[in-house]
């Protein structure tokens, strides 16, 4: 039976009501040995100091302050405000607590989104305690040095001690320089205890996600460094393998028969796949370490695509034909370079892989009604299913990812195409129909 003066209030009755089932139901299912969760959309990403997720710390810490404050409010000494005003705060209080139920739990990884919170909830504390008016300068002082406190100590265990010890010592000091007190003035232990209880909390959670993003740096930097030394170690070989081949290939070395100059074709190419995968690797760190800083330069179109074009005029192995055609009256974009190179090499690459013959043809065109630069990598390769298109970009993932698959490769080149792309402020869309072939059109603005 629920009989507090504050829970006259049916909206009041019925929270509390609701949460007692919840926790009577918790109870019973712990007495099963089954666990039970009252916060069903919560994420359990992140765990801090209550053994729960952040939301649900958050929305459990702020009832204690939502039910003093709503005390505090409806029950002033004098009536400084309408009673109509206060329930309607009261009320509101109480409603914005439940709305964090239905806010998403990633929501509450960032210091961003609870910081108005607290900064909210200490001006209705403070506004509770002027409305209420049974409070001396004294308990003024003592709350926000409570406060300060409470942001001061890292220990956990410390802060418990202040959250018990300080109401207790204030309510000591009181018994000895007072009177007769008035029975409002029991309020204030429990009110200091949630004070710092509060405030300790959120104290601990800024501390503990700053140490979480600093141990989450330290690893992506380590790891970037191992993967950097790796990739060199790697490449120093193929590129050795690789040079070797191509000079046995040309007679450089000596004459060489047909079948010979076909194997060293073959072993030329497998260096080059395994080198743009070692390339892939070594793009994917950088962007899983955020190492995406941005070197712009200004970029003349025609005359980067040419020297690009130059870069692909080698014979292939196959019935395939590579057409260019771009206007030398392109516009000079700001980009960089580098990355602008790896996106579109990954897609000619990708076109070339997938495509047994017919031809490749690179568009360059101005968009005048977007203000920006379309380049579209057109092909007549395999083509790519319907259901497949919206995967293609996510990292590991290939229209055919099955073990008899013809094409090699272990995802990375789109998700990486994907990534520059977004960074250089641009755009990547493609059109496919299997067996067809498929456009990729990458649009960068000017």
């Amino acid at each position: 039976m629920l009989d507090f003066p504050l829970l006259q209030f049916p909206i009041l009755r019925a929270v509390a009501e609701r949460c007692l089932a919840l926790w009577r139901k918790r109870i019973i299912r712990m007495k099963a040995g089954k666990t039970i969760d009252l916060f069903p959309f919560a994420s359990s990403r992140l765990v801090v100091r209550f053994g729960m997720p952040i939301k649900a710390s958050v929305v459990l810490i702020r009832w204690p302050v939502v039910i003093i404050c709503s005390y505090l409010l409806l029950y002033p000494s004098s009536q400084v405000l309408p009673p109509a005003v206060l329930n309607a705060l009261v009320l509101v209080y109480i409603a914005s607590n439940v709305a964090l139920y239905f806010v998403g739990e990633d929501r509450f990884l960032s210091p961003s989104f609870y910081y108005p919170i607290v900064i909210a909830d200490t001006v209705v504390l403070t506004l509770s305690l002027i409305i209420n008016g049974n409070v001396e300068a004294d308990f003024y002082l003592t709350y926000f040095l409570l406060i300060i406190i409470c942001c001061i100590f890292e220990d956990p265990k410390i802060l418990t001690a202040v959250s018990v010890v300080a109401p207790v010592l204030y309510m000591l000091l009181l018994f000895q320089s007072a009177g007769s007190i008035h029975p409002s003035v029991f309020l204030r232990l429990p009110f200091l205890f949630v004070v710092a209880l509060f405030y300790g909390y959120f104290a601990q959670l800024i501390r503990v996600q700053k140490a979480l993003k600093e141990e989450a740096e330290q690893k992506n930097q380590g790891k970037k460094e191992v993967l950097d030394v790796v990739a060199h170690e790697l490449r120093t070989p193929l590129n050795l393998v690789s040079g070797y081949a191509q000079a046995l290939k040309s007679k450089t070395l000596g004459e060489v028969t047909e079948e010979q100059e076909q194997a060293l074709g073959k072993i030329i190419r497998q260096s080059d796949n395994l080198l743009q995968l070692v390339n892939s690797i070594l793009d994917l760190t950088r962007i899983e370490a955020e190492d995406l800083s941005l070197q712009q330069e200004e970029i003349l179109l025609p005359e980067y695509l040419q020297e690009m074009k130059l870069n692909y005029e080698v014979i292939l192995d196959k019935p395939l034909a590579l057409q260019w055609s771009f206007s030398p009256d392109l516009p000079t974009i700001v980009s960089d370079r580098a990355k602008l190179t790896i996106v579109l090499q990954n897609l000619i690459n990708n076109a070339i892989k997938f495509t047994d013959q017919g031809s490749i043809q690179i568009f360059a065109r101005w968009r005048a009604d977007k203000k920006a630069v379309a380049i579209d990598i057109v092909d007549t390769g395999v083509g790519i299913p319907k259901e497949a298109l919206s995967i293609i970009f996510d990292k590991f993932r290939q229209a055919d990812s099955s073990s008899t698959r013809v094409h090699g490769g272990v995802g990375l080149g789109l998700h990486i195409v994907k990534v520059f792309t977004e960074i250089l402020g641009g755009t990547i869309a493609v059109k496919s129909e299997l067996h067809k072939g498929s456009t990729f059109t990458l649009t960068l603005p000017v």
